[in-house]
């Protein structure tokens, strides 16, 4: 890296990473110098016996011996003398690296000459010390070799000693031995590693300067797609090849990389911008920490006197009507669906008494429990407009019954809250209870936004799902019940990891006594699955099921072929379709194949209106390829046939989820009463409007701060602009920023970090990057205007609930191999709670940074979540009478008549 820095080479790291490798070979020379002092004094220190050699005849005159004597002192001193040099280069490296920003670089210009002053004159005192070095311990082996020998049998008898342990030479003690061959290794990786780095930072130069000479001809965009074509063909070959392809890729094509290819050429297109992954880090850092600034920020203007309310009346308006109408309307089931609420009176009663047994025990979180029937709300009593609501709220009712009626609708919107405007007494009222009530303020969730190029946190008013209304209960219960389904899809290798103490055994003795290799076990609709049937009898172990409820199962998987399962579920009267998700380098590839595509060709061949609207190009190809294969073998219309009675749920997690909303969109003109449940599905799988019209038949879960639900084209391009931005603000050095990010800071300090660690917005310093920055925003806006699809803004699909951590202790991750391993002996008894709200698209439009955006999206935390949050309600494995086919259609027509 210093050769590299000398030469101006871009590499990996930057002049201000060199604290890290200057701290390295500090300790490198330290132990070195250890040694070396070690190996003088104990050469110095010996009893040196001549006489011996030249009476074995290894040498003819004592002479000889002392000068190889003086030779070695004098090497061992060399040595030691440009040991501590270097000590001292590593040192002044240190300091001056930690000097000046991520882009302010003038401030480590003395840098370049002293790695030129490291590479040159000293590499070579490095490579001369580590021949000399071989090349004397080798004859001095050799000569002491000769000598041990060669000894009379007289003088070992006269000392009464064996020959082994007749000691002739310093090298014949076990510890100098050792000593001297720990200089030798340190000495080559000191000397031969930095050798074959300079050899190819100049072979690098020497191309430039080549290519200067003879220009070649301008890269095309072709051919920046065929190198990032190439690259990914590299990548996955070789992860390939060293998971044994457990994870696919053996199918993989040259072709099959052209879309990721593109995507990737769109969005990670040199501008000239100089930046390293360290510099990423840091930006990463500084953007989590003016997120959460941004959020108390905004937290606390709106509780502050003279704050939101009476800047922004606009937003003060709509926080009032969000809370009057969260808090003096209950969900559209309980006042429409009269039969509904008749079919599972006792099924409520017992709800009610289980969210009154576990508020009153401290199971369920504070907040969760407000959402009671209409005249058990406090707010109502706070006088909010408390007349003129529930004036206008029954004004709404008859309109509706009268829209339903007589097909006479158009004066509904007139007389709905949205007509009202809260008076400033109003307003302060709710601010007011904002500020001292706990309850009021767990409603409130602060959605990221991109406005005017800057990040700001909006306020907005969810509803808590209450164990008193019967939909939420419904869907909550099934939630937990296909996520588990969802997960046994994933086959061996998820339970093999969900059951790191025992899957293994389990499923080698399940092979054993139950074989299903394909001489021992024929079943026409089991396909794909490997030699020791090891995915159909996880299948069966996960879920409890009998062979005969799996109807079907394709486990075969390549680009745009997602392995998929039909299962029958007697106990909740469905038929699940469950769709496996990302798992293999293929989903990769379909994960990647981010371009929006039509859907007004697939709209008019299933009877849906298209025109205008998209879907995420590989997961249309996924759910194409399963209806193929459907009507191919006619196993879902034969079992719905024989099972008139049971309902059809279409779930999956991860691209499987995606699949599977679009799935559903295909296949609900044949079956109108078929349910998607998509657990943490991508942010881009369908635009807008028929991401709205999916609420009929989709509902999406997504856990806390999970990234993917937030990504999107548009977002990743927001979070890429972000922290180039970040890294241009950055004040103070690079080593400062990860030396903050390991301290613990209370909200106070927080709040303060970020004017210690960068400039202000509008104050970053003129500078080379800055200028290229600027250009690249540029360049990139011009990009986004000629894209036919930039103006297309894709969104997570359906009604969309969202379970947000409220435990301290994030224990539902999953633990390392020891752990749970000891977790096996003894569980775990830590409760997790979750605040489990109904939330907007809007609210996951962006990219939240959180140490837990990845581990939120694991399959096994979010079926544990839901599990956790089913038994807090109280309805995990309950409700079975709301699980019919006409019940929860009935549910979505009253729904869909409200809005």
């Amino acid at each position: 890296v210093q050769y590299a820095c000398s030469l101006w080479e871009r590499l990996i790291v930057a002049g201000d990473d060199l604290r890290i490798i200057a701290t390295f070979t500090f300790l490198l020379r330290m132990l070195q110098i250890s040694m070396i002092i070690y190996i003088v004094y104990h050469i110095i220190h010996f009893n040196h016996t001549p006489e011996i050699f030249v009476l074995t005849g290894c040498i003819s005159h004592e002479d000889s011996y002392w000068t190889w004597y003086n030779a070695s002192i004098a090497g061992c001193f060399f040595t030691l003398s440009y040991g501590v040099i270097g000590a001292f280069i590593e040192i002044a490296m240190f300091k001056i690296s930690g000097r000046g920003t991520p882009t302010e670089t003038d401030a480590r210009r003395h840098l370049v000459p002293l790695c030129k002053f490291n590479m040159v004159p000293m590499l070579m005192v490095r490579v001369a010390g580590f021949v000399f070095a071989v090349v004397a311990l080798t004859f001095a082996e050799r000569f002491c070799s000769c000598a041990r020998n060669n000894l009379p049998e007289e003088l070992l008898e006269e000392r009464n000693m064996a020959r082994r342990d007749f000691s002739v030479c310093p090298t014949s003690t076990r510890e100098w031995y050792v000593c001297a061959r720990l200089v030798i290794f340190t000495m080559a990786c000191d000397a031969l590693f930095p050798a074959i780095t300079l050899i190819v930072v100049l072979r690098q130069r020497i191309h430039r300067w080549y290519r200067r000479i003879r220009p070649p001809r301008e890269r095309g965009l072709e051919d920046v797609q065929r190198s990032w074509q190439l690259k990914c063909k590299r990548c996955c070959e070789c992860s390939s090849l060293m998971t044994c392809y457990m994870c696919g890729g053996q199918k993989l094509t040259a072709g099959s990389y052209a879309d990721v290819a593109i995507a990737l050429t769109d969005f990670f297109s040199d501008d000239g911008l100089d930046i390293v992954p360290s510099d990423i880090a840091a930006a990463m850092i500084c953007l989590v920490n003016i997120q959460k600034q941004k959020q108390i920020d905004c937290k606390n203007e709106l509780v502050r006197e003279g704050g939101i309310f009476a800047k922004d009346r606009r937003l003060a308006t709509r926080l009032w009507r969000q809370f009057n109408h969260s808090n003096n309307t209950r969900s559209p089931i309980s006042r429409r669906s009269g039969s509904m609420r008749d079919v599972s009176n006792s099924l409520k009663n017992s709800l009610s008494m289980t969210a009154e047994s576990l508020k009153n025990s401290g199971d369920i979180e504070e907040g969760l429990d407000t959402y009671q029937d209409d005249e058990s709300h406090p707010i109502e009593n706070e006088s909010l407009g408390q007349n003129r609501i529930s004036r206008n709220e029954e004004e709404k009712e008859e309109i509706i019954a009268e829209k339903e009626t007589q097909s006479t609708s158009t004066s509904s919107k007139s007389t709905s809250t949205s007509s009202i405007q809260p008076t400033d007494t109003e307003l302060e009222q709710l601010r007011q209870m904002i500020l001292t009530r706990r309850d009021t303020m767990q409603k409130i969730n602060f959605r990221l936004i991109h406005k005017d190029s800057r990040m700001l946190f909006e306020p907005t008013v969810s509803r808590v799902l209450s164990p008193s209304e019967p939909f939420d209960c419904l869907v909550l219960g099934e939630g937990s019940r296909y996520c588990a389904v969802a997960l046994a899809s994933y086959s061996w290798m998820m339970y093999m990891w969900t059951n790191k103490c025992t899957g293994a055994c389990r499923l080698t003795a399940n092979s054993i006594f139950h074989p299903r290799c394909f001489c021992c076990h024929s079943n026409d609709n089991i396909v794909g699955d490997n030699i020791c049937g090891w995915k159909e009898a996880t299948v069966l172990k996960s879920l409890d099921f009998e062979e005969s409820d799996i109807l079907y199962a394709n486990f075969r998987n390549d680009v745009s072929v997602n392995p998929y399962l039909i299962l029958r579920d007697e106990k909740w009267k469905t038929i699940v379709l469950t769709i496996r998700g990302t798992l293999s380098f293929e989903d990769m590839i379909s994960d990647v194949t981010i371009s929006p595509k039509s859907l007004e060709e697939i709209g008019k061949q299933f009877g849906f209106d298209g025109r205008g609207e998209y879907c995420h190009s590989g997961m249309l190809a996924g759910a194409k390829w399963i209806y193929d294969d459907l009507k191919r073998h006619k196993i879902l219309d034969k079992a719905m046939e024989a099972n008139p009675d049971f309902g059809l749920r279409i779930i999956g997690h991860s691209l499987g989820a995606g699949v599977a909303a679009m799935l559903g969109r295909v296949l609900r003109k044949q079956f109108p009463n078929l349910y998607c449940l998509c657990f943490s599905p991508p942010g881009c799988v369908f635009s807008e409007r028929t991401a709205k019209e999916s609420k009929d038949y989709v509902c999406s879960y997504v856990l806390h701060n999970d990234i993917v639900p937030r990504l999107s084209y548009a977002s990743l391009c927001n979070l890429r602009t972000d922290l180039i931005e970040m890294i241009a603000r950055i004040k103070v050095p690079k080593h400062k920023v990860f030396y903050a990010d390991l301290k613990s800071w209370n909200e106070k300090s927080l709040l303060s970090l970020p004017e210690k660690l960068l400039h202000g917005k509008e104050d970053i310093p003129k500078s080379q990057f800055s200028t290229e920055f600027e250009n690249f925003k540029a360049r990139q806006s011009q990009r986004q205007e000629e894209r036919d699809t930039a103006h297309i803004k894709m969104t997570v699909p359906g009604r969309i609930l969202h379970m947000v951590r409220t435990s301290t202790k994030l224990n539902n991750v999953p633990c390392g191999c020891l752990l749970s391993c000891a977790q096996c002996i003894a569980p775990c008894q830590e409760t997790k709670k979750y605040k489990v709200r109904w939330t907007e698209a809007e609210d996951l439009s962006e990219i939240y940074i959180s140490p837990t955006m990845m581990v939120d999206h694991f399959p096994y935390n979010v079926a544990h979540a839901l599990e956790i949050a089913a038994e807090s309600y109280g309805v995990a494995d309950q409700a079975t009478d709301l699980h019919k086919r006409d019940q929860l259609v009935g549910i979505l027509e009253g729904v869909k008549k409200d809005r």
